[in-house]
């Protein structure tokens, strides 16, 4: 196996608009593209993107990428074209000819490479072209935004009715979605403690869609409901749990109060000076007393 000292791919040579004279179409070219569409393009938009073309050794100019450009700007032909482009209330000439005299020419990149590379970047060309899809939500916006005036986009009016209809359709099929409910793997949310007294039997998930009202809550008590991201979840879950343990005579609204009293206690330490909370300011936060 030996190994080649040449550069690998196309040498990039220069930048220049040639005649449409000097360049000619890859032979063989597999691809087969709407010139109508790409004519279109240009009346409105002009040449934006230059042809690729491999520059031979005689000096013969080969299009590897854009032979459809090439065969829209042969089909304008020489200028003026006559072609108009509305843009709201304003009428604008060709953008390639500009409503005067014009000989077809084109921008083009020239490189130099050898057959191989030539037809790998041919393939690549019309593949990559074929590749990807869209998001049909940021299409639709982008396309309205042209506030109706789709000339040069290679859409119509009826493409983006079409695509409107669509997406209204999906949405009317998506599958109702639990709000706060469910997380994505198909695990509930933890429900909320109960703060009117009742017992906290467990910390097991809530059927979906219970819509059971709680009991009436004591004289002198009002029902609370927490929510929390479910990321938190399992710590405040363990943080109970640790006050139900060191507080076992006490009700579950209890627990709950004095549990979040000692979590607030320890955020605060978080912006201390040092840093540090002392396990007398926790019980103290938390409404434990101690006897000396």
């Amino acid at each position: 196996m030996t190994t080649s000292t040449e550069p690998a791919g196309a040498v990039f040579k220069r930048l220049e608009t040639r005649p449409l004279g000097d360049l000619t179409g890859y032979p063989g070219n597999p691809r087969r593209g709407d010139v109508g569409m790409i004519l279109e393009s240009l009346t409105a938009n002009g040449q934006y993107r230059p042809l690729v073309v491999r520059e031979l050794e005689d000096g013969a100019l080969v299009v590897l990428a854009g032979n459809h450009t090439l065969q829209a700007l042969a089909a304008h032909g020489p200028g003026p074209c006559g072609r108009m482009t509305r843009t709201g209330e304003e009428e604008h000439p060709c953008a390639l000819c500009h409503g005067k005299e014009w000989e077809p020419a084109a921008q083009v990149t020239v490189y130099q490479c050898d057959d191989a590379t030539a037809r790998r970047i041919v393939l690549a060309d019309n593949r990559t072209s074929d590749a990807g899809d869209y998001e049909d939500a940021a299409l639709a916006e982008l396309l309205e935004s042209m506030d109706g005036d789709l000339a040069g986009t290679g859409y119509t009016d009826n493409d983006l009715e079409d695509l409107l209809q669509y997406l209204e359709e999906e949405a009317e099929d998506e599958p109702y979605e639990e709000e706060d409910g469910q997380e994505e793997d198909g695990q509930e949310d933890a429900p909320a403690p109960a703060l009117a007294g009742e017992p906290a039997t467990s910390s097991a998930p809530a059927t979906s869609g219970d819509t059971t009202p709680p009991p009436p809550a004591p004289p002198g008590h009002a029902h609370l409901t927490l929510t929390y991201p479910v990321a938190d979840r399992d710590e405040t879950s363990r943080l109970i749990t640790a006050a139900r343990d060191v507080l076992p005579e006490l009700e579950s609204a209890e627990i709950v109060l004095r549990a979040l009293r000692t979590l607030v206690a320890v955020i605060d330490s978080r912006h201390s000076p040092d840093g540090v909370v002392t396990v007398a300011a926790l019980l103290k936060a938390a409404g434990v007393t101690t006897q000396k």
